[in-house]
Protein backbone atom coordinates (compact mmCIF):
# COMPACT_ATOMS: atom_id res chain seq x y z
CA UNK A 1 0.00 0.00 0.00
CA UNK A 2 1.31 3.44 -0.93
CA UNK A 3 0.72 5.98 1.80
CA UNK A 4 1.05 9.71 1.73
CA UNK A 5 3.05 10.98 4.69
CA UNK A 6 0.66 13.21 6.66
CA UNK A 7 1.37 16.89 6.98
CA UNK A 8 1.45 16.58 10.79
CA UNK A 9 4.65 14.54 10.58
CA UNK A 10 6.39 17.25 8.60
CA UNK A 11 5.18 19.81 11.11
CA UNK A 12 6.43 17.65 13.98
CA UNK A 13 9.91 17.50 12.43
CA UNK A 14 10.27 21.26 12.74
CA UNK A 15 8.73 21.46 16.22
CA UNK A 16 10.50 20.71 19.49
CA UNK A 17 11.14 16.99 19.91
CA UNK A 18 12.56 14.71 22.59
CA UNK A 19 14.25 11.33 22.10
CA UNK A 20 12.33 8.40 23.59
CA UNK A 21 14.14 5.09 23.99
CA UNK A 22 11.86 2.06 23.93
CA UNK A 23 12.05 -1.67 23.24
CA UNK A 24 12.15 -1.20 19.45
CA UNK A 25 14.66 1.67 19.30
CA UNK A 26 14.90 5.41 19.91
CA UNK A 27 12.32 7.75 18.39
CA UNK A 28 12.29 11.54 18.21
CA UNK A 29 8.83 12.42 19.53
CA UNK A 30 7.20 15.87 19.36
CA UNK A 31 6.84 17.48 22.76
CA UNK A 32 3.18 17.61 23.86
CA UNK A 33 1.75 15.92 20.72
CA UNK A 34 -1.82 16.92 19.97
CA UNK A 35 -3.01 13.97 17.85
CA UNK A 36 -2.13 10.60 19.34
CA UNK A 37 -3.18 7.18 18.06
CA UNK A 38 -3.01 4.44 20.70
CA UNK A 39 -3.01 0.69 20.04
CA UNK A 40 -1.92 -0.31 23.54
CA UNK A 41 -4.87 -0.60 25.93
CA UNK A 42 -2.74 -0.10 29.03
CA UNK A 43 -1.39 3.17 27.66
CA UNK A 44 -4.92 4.27 26.78
CA UNK A 45 -5.89 3.68 30.41
CA UNK A 46 -3.00 5.79 31.61
CA UNK A 47 -3.72 8.64 29.20
CA UNK A 48 -7.36 8.54 30.28
CA UNK A 49 -6.29 8.65 33.92
CA UNK A 50 -4.11 11.68 33.15
CA UNK A 51 -6.84 13.46 31.11
CA UNK A 52 -4.79 13.37 27.91
CA UNK A 53 -7.02 13.21 24.79
CA UNK A 54 -6.43 10.73 21.99
CA UNK A 55 -7.25 11.01 18.30
CA UNK A 56 -7.60 7.36 17.37
CA UNK A 57 -7.81 3.82 18.76
CA UNK A 58 -8.71 0.35 17.43
CA UNK A 59 -12.43 -0.01 18.07
CA UNK A 60 -12.96 -3.73 17.49
CA UNK A 61 -12.34 -4.81 21.10
CA UNK A 62 -12.63 -2.04 23.68
CA UNK A 63 -12.52 -2.75 27.41
CA UNK A 64 -15.73 -1.85 29.24
CA UNK A 65 -13.95 0.70 31.42
CA UNK A 66 -12.81 2.50 28.25
CA UNK A 67 -16.05 2.34 26.25
CA UNK A 68 -16.37 6.12 26.18
CA UNK A 69 -13.67 6.13 23.48
CA UNK A 70 -15.56 3.66 21.30
CA UNK A 71 -18.64 5.88 21.34
CA UNK A 72 -16.77 9.19 20.96
CA UNK A 73 -17.10 10.53 17.42
CA UNK A 74 -13.98 12.65 17.96
CA UNK A 75 -11.90 9.49 18.46
CA UNK A 76 -11.41 7.83 15.09
CA UNK A 77 -11.15 4.11 14.39
CA UNK A 78 -7.58 3.01 13.66
CA UNK A 79 -8.31 -0.60 12.73
CA UNK A 80 -8.01 -3.80 14.72
CA UNK A 81 -6.34 -4.18 18.10
CA UNK A 82 -4.06 -6.80 16.50
CA UNK A 83 -3.80 -5.29 13.01
CA UNK A 84 -3.55 -1.52 12.48
CA UNK A 85 -5.27 -0.19 9.38
CA UNK A 86 -2.46 1.88 7.89
CA UNK A 87 -4.78 3.88 5.67
CA UNK A 88 -7.04 4.83 8.58
CA UNK A 89 -4.05 5.75 10.72
CA UNK A 90 -2.63 7.91 7.95
CA UNK A 91 -5.97 9.69 7.51
CA UNK A 92 -5.94 10.65 11.19
CA UNK A 93 -2.65 12.53 10.58
CA UNK A 94 -1.22 11.69 14.00
CA UNK A 95 1.73 13.38 15.69
CA UNK A 96 2.45 10.17 17.61
CA UNK A 97 1.51 6.48 17.46
CA UNK A 98 1.83 4.24 20.54
CA UNK A 99 1.99 0.45 20.18
CA UNK A 100 2.84 -2.64 22.22
CA UNK A 101 3.71 -6.29 21.56
CA UNK A 102 0.61 -7.25 19.57
CA UNK A 103 1.16 -4.54 16.94
CA UNK A 104 4.97 -4.41 17.09
CA UNK A 105 5.28 -6.15 13.70
CA UNK A 106 3.82 -3.00 12.12
CA UNK A 107 6.36 -0.71 13.77
CA UNK A 108 8.29 0.10 10.58
CA UNK A 109 5.15 0.82 8.55
CA UNK A 110 3.60 2.98 11.27
CA UNK A 111 6.88 4.86 11.68
CA UNK A 112 6.56 5.98 8.07
CA UNK A 113 3.28 7.66 8.98
CA UNK A 114 4.26 9.29 12.29
CA UNK A 115 6.78 8.91 15.11
CA UNK A 116 5.96 5.55 16.70
CA UNK A 117 6.96 4.24 20.12
CA UNK A 118 6.52 0.92 21.91
CA UNK A 119 5.07 1.24 25.42
CA UNK A 120 4.25 -2.38 26.17
CA UNK A 121 5.27 -4.16 29.35
CA UNK A 122 8.05 -6.68 29.87
CA UNK A 123 6.91 -10.00 31.32
CA UNK A 124 10.24 -10.42 33.12
CA UNK A 125 10.29 -6.87 34.55
CA UNK A 126 6.64 -5.85 34.76
CA UNK A 127 6.71 -3.29 37.55
CA UNK A 128 9.73 -1.43 36.20
CA UNK A 129 8.39 -1.38 32.65
CA UNK A 130 5.12 0.17 33.89
CA UNK A 131 7.17 2.82 35.72
CA UNK A 132 9.38 3.42 32.67
CA UNK A 133 6.29 3.89 30.50
CA UNK A 134 4.83 6.38 32.96
CA UNK A 135 8.10 8.29 33.01
CA UNK A 136 8.13 8.44 29.21
CA UNK A 137 4.54 9.69 29.14
CA UNK A 138 5.49 12.34 31.70
CA UNK A 139 8.35 13.54 29.49
CA UNK A 140 6.39 13.43 26.22
CA UNK A 141 3.39 15.37 27.51
CA UNK A 142 5.40 17.55 29.90
CA UNK A 143 3.47 16.38 32.97
CA UNK A 144 6.32 14.84 34.95
CA UNK A 145 4.87 15.98 38.25
CA UNK A 146 1.65 14.05 37.62
CA UNK A 147 3.36 10.89 36.43
CA UNK A 148 5.85 10.99 39.31
CA UNK A 149 2.87 10.98 41.66
CA UNK A 150 1.40 7.97 39.86
CA UNK A 151 4.73 6.14 40.17
CA UNK A 152 4.84 6.85 43.91
CA UNK A 153 1.28 5.56 44.32
CA UNK A 154 2.05 2.36 42.38
CA UNK A 155 5.23 1.65 44.32
CA UNK A 156 3.43 2.13 47.65
CA UNK A 157 0.49 -0.06 46.63
CA UNK A 158 2.75 -2.88 45.44
CA UNK A 159 4.90 -2.64 48.55
CA UNK A 160 1.81 -2.95 50.77
CA UNK A 161 0.51 -5.88 48.70
CA UNK A 162 3.81 -7.75 48.94
CA UNK A 163 3.72 -7.51 52.75
CA UNK A 164 0.28 -9.16 52.81
CA UNK A 165 1.13 -11.83 50.24
CA UNK A 166 4.50 -12.84 51.70
CA UNK A 167 2.94 -13.20 55.16
CA UNK A 168 1.03 -16.17 53.69
CA UNK A 169 2.37 -19.38 52.18
CA UNK A 170 -0.77 -20.10 50.20
CA UNK A 171 0.00 -21.52 46.77
CA UNK A 172 -1.47 -19.81 43.73
CA UNK A 173 -2.51 -20.87 40.24
CA UNK A 174 -3.63 -18.50 37.47
CA UNK A 175 -5.87 -20.05 34.83
CA UNK A 176 -7.43 -18.92 31.59
CA UNK A 177 -10.58 -20.71 30.46
CA UNK A 178 -11.09 -20.82 26.70
CA UNK A 179 -13.71 -22.92 24.89
CA UNK A 180 -13.55 -25.77 27.38
CA UNK A 181 -9.78 -25.76 27.90
CA UNK A 182 -7.61 -24.41 30.71
CA UNK A 183 -4.19 -22.75 30.42
CA UNK A 184 -1.99 -21.99 33.40
CA UNK A 185 0.49 -19.11 33.69
CA UNK A 186 3.80 -18.93 35.51
CA UNK A 187 6.70 -16.59 36.20
CA UNK A 188 7.61 -15.72 32.61
CA UNK A 189 4.06 -15.30 31.35
CA UNK A 190 1.97 -12.19 30.82
CA UNK A 191 0.79 -12.64 34.42
CA UNK A 192 4.23 -13.42 35.81
CA UNK A 193 4.28 -10.22 37.88
CA UNK A 194 1.92 -11.93 40.34
CA UNK A 195 4.84 -14.21 41.23
CA UNK A 196 7.84 -11.97 40.54
CA UNK A 197 6.71 -8.52 41.69
CA UNK A 198 3.91 -9.43 44.11
CA UNK A 199 5.80 -12.50 45.42
CA UNK A 200 2.92 -14.97 45.33
CA UNK A 201 3.95 -18.62 45.68
CA UNK A 202 3.21 -20.66 42.52
CA UNK A 203 1.30 -23.89 43.04
CA UNK A 204 3.37 -25.60 40.36
CA UNK A 205 6.96 -24.49 39.77
CA UNK A 206 7.13 -26.64 36.61
CA UNK A 207 4.75 -24.29 34.78
CA UNK A 208 7.00 -21.22 34.89
CA UNK A 209 8.30 -21.24 31.32
CA UNK A 210 5.34 -20.77 29.02
CA UNK A 211 5.09 -17.12 27.95
CA UNK A 212 1.56 -17.56 26.58
CA UNK A 213 0.49 -20.12 29.14
CA UNK A 214 0.53 -23.92 29.21
CA UNK A 215 -2.58 -25.97 28.44
CA UNK A 216 -3.47 -28.21 31.39
CA UNK A 217 -6.31 -30.61 32.22
CA UNK A 218 -8.80 -30.41 35.06
CA UNK A 219 -7.16 -33.56 36.44
CA UNK A 220 -3.83 -31.77 36.52
CA UNK A 221 -5.27 -28.74 38.32
CA UNK A 222 -6.89 -31.03 40.87
CA UNK A 223 -3.62 -32.92 41.46
CA UNK A 224 -1.64 -29.70 41.96
CA UNK A 225 -4.35 -28.62 44.40
CA UNK A 226 -3.76 -24.84 44.68
CA UNK A 227 -4.82 -22.88 47.75
CA UNK A 228 -5.95 -19.96 45.57
CA UNK A 229 -7.26 -20.07 41.99
CA UNK A 230 -7.53 -16.97 39.79
CA UNK A 231 -9.58 -17.63 36.65
CA UNK A 232 -9.91 -15.50 33.50
CA UNK A 233 -12.81 -16.34 31.18
CA UNK A 234 -11.57 -15.56 27.66
CA UNK A 235 -14.94 -16.54 26.22
CA UNK A 236 -16.50 -13.47 27.80
CA UNK A 237 -14.41 -11.28 25.48
CA UNK A 238 -14.28 -13.42 22.35
CA UNK A 239 -17.89 -14.67 22.42
CA UNK A 240 -19.44 -11.74 24.24
CA UNK A 241 -20.92 -13.80 27.05
CA UNK A 242 -19.74 -15.26 30.33
CA UNK A 243 -19.23 -18.99 30.64
CA UNK A 244 -21.50 -20.71 33.14
CA UNK A 245 -19.59 -20.77 36.44
CA UNK A 246 -20.58 -24.43 36.95
CA UNK A 247 -18.83 -25.31 33.67
CA UNK A 248 -15.57 -23.76 34.84
CA UNK A 249 -15.78 -25.01 38.42
CA UNK A 250 -16.27 -28.63 37.38
CA UNK A 251 -16.18 -31.69 39.65
CA UNK A 252 -12.37 -31.89 39.58
CA UNK A 253 -11.89 -28.20 40.29
CA UNK A 254 -14.23 -28.65 43.24
CA UNK A 255 -11.71 -31.05 44.79
CA UNK A 256 -9.12 -28.30 45.20
CA UNK A 257 -8.41 -26.48 48.44
CA UNK A 258 -9.20 -23.26 46.56
CA UNK A 259 -12.79 -24.35 45.94
CA UNK A 260 -13.29 -25.88 49.38
CA UNK A 261 -12.05 -22.71 51.11
CA UNK A 262 -13.93 -20.31 48.80
CA UNK A 263 -10.70 -18.96 47.29
CA UNK A 264 -11.56 -19.09 43.59
CA UNK A 265 -11.39 -15.54 42.25
CA UNK A 266 -13.03 -14.93 38.85
CA UNK A 267 -11.16 -12.07 37.22
CA UNK A 268 -12.51 -9.41 34.85
CA UNK A 269 -11.16 -10.29 31.37
CA UNK A 270 -11.60 -6.67 30.28
CA UNK A 271 -8.76 -5.89 32.67
CA UNK A 272 -6.75 -9.12 32.73
CA UNK A 273 -7.07 -10.19 29.08
CA UNK A 274 -7.64 -7.07 26.99
CA UNK A 275 -5.59 -4.67 29.07
CA UNK A 276 -2.58 -4.66 31.41
CA UNK A 277 0.26 -2.31 32.19
CA UNK A 278 -1.89 0.80 32.60
CA UNK A 279 -2.60 2.69 35.80
CA UNK A 280 -6.20 1.46 36.02
CA UNK A 281 -5.56 -2.20 35.24
CA UNK A 282 -2.50 -2.48 37.48
CA UNK A 283 -4.43 -1.13 40.46
CA UNK A 284 -7.35 -3.45 39.71
CA UNK A 285 -5.04 -6.45 39.31
CA UNK A 286 -3.36 -5.85 42.66
CA UNK A 287 -6.78 -5.54 44.32
CA UNK A 288 -7.92 -8.76 42.63
CA UNK A 289 -4.85 -10.71 43.75
CA UNK A 290 -5.33 -9.54 47.34
CA UNK A 291 -8.89 -10.95 47.35
CA UNK A 292 -7.32 -14.40 47.49
CA UNK A 293 -5.63 -13.53 50.77
CA UNK A 294 -8.61 -12.02 52.58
Amino acid sequence: MCLTIPESKNQAQSAETIPVTHQLGTTDVPLKPRKVVVFDVGTLETLNDLDIPVAGIPKDYVSKHLEKYKNDEHVQDAGSIIQPNLELVSNIRPDLVIISAVTSKEYDQLSKIAPTIYLGVKNDDYKQSVIDNLNNIGRIFDIKEKTDQKVTEIEKKMEDAVKIITASRKKVMILMYNAGAFSTFGNNSRYGFVFTDLKAVPADVDQRKGIHGTIVSSEYISSVNPDILYIIDRNEIMLGQKTDKKEIENALIQKTKAFKNNRIIHLDPNVWYLSGGGTYSLNRMIDDVLKGYE
